[in-house]
């Protein structure tokens, strides 16, 4: 495995530079959207307010970015979450065990942050990887947020929990989660 160097960067502290190759990396793991990653553009919905950066040398190769955000629930009640996005790893550096240290290290990030859970939305052949670095599906849960496209969305794939400083036990019932704003 490279030797990596990971860090959390707050978004205040990317140059453009940094935004310039991050976006490199994101059009080569999300190659759908390569078109939306130009330029200095290393966001595709909310910005996020800090980045788990995995570091090869000077190049990014693995990135998690996250969002603290009050999620509200149809109950009325709202939770504290870190909300995550942007999850990947270089496609040149896959296999190597990356995805699980990227995982631990936006876990100890989100820690650090005093945030009780991650939060993320993902599809459904992610489920297991997510699984392996400690994240629960909230079954039957749906998502209502704003899409890419400005539009209202109501997402009924995985949503998926880390308990962080809380336990799983804590996380609020309820069939229907608000994320106010856009996804990571």
């Amino acid at each position: 495995m490279a030797d990596i160097e990971w860090t959390l960067r707050w978004e205040a502290d990317l140059s453009a530079d940094d935004h310039t190759a991050l976006a490199t990396l994101f059009s080569r793991y999300f190659p759908r959207d390569h078109a939306t990653f130009t330029g200095t553009r290393s966001w595709m919905g909310a910005r996020p307010e800090a980045r788990v950066i995995g570091y090869d040398g000077d190049r990014p190769v693995a990135h998690i970015g996250f969002v603290r955000r009050m999620l509200r629930l149809e109950s009325g009640r709202s939770q504290l979450v870190g909300d995550v996005g942007l999850v990947g790893v270089d496609p040149g550096y896959q296999g190597e065990g990356l995805g699980r240290r990227l995982l631990a290290e936006a876990a100890s990030a989100l820690d650090s942050q005093a945030l009780p859970f991650g939060f993320l939305t993902c599809a459904p052949d992610l489920v297991p990887f997510y699984s392996a670095g400690g994240w629960r599906q909230v079954v039957g849960l749906t998502t209502r947020m704003i899409d890419t496209r400005m539009q209202p969305e109501t997402f009924i794939g995985p949503a998926m929990v880390l308990p962080v400083r809380a336990s799983f036990a804590d996380w609020p019932t309820g069939q229907t989660i608000i994320r106010d704003g856009l996804e990571v």
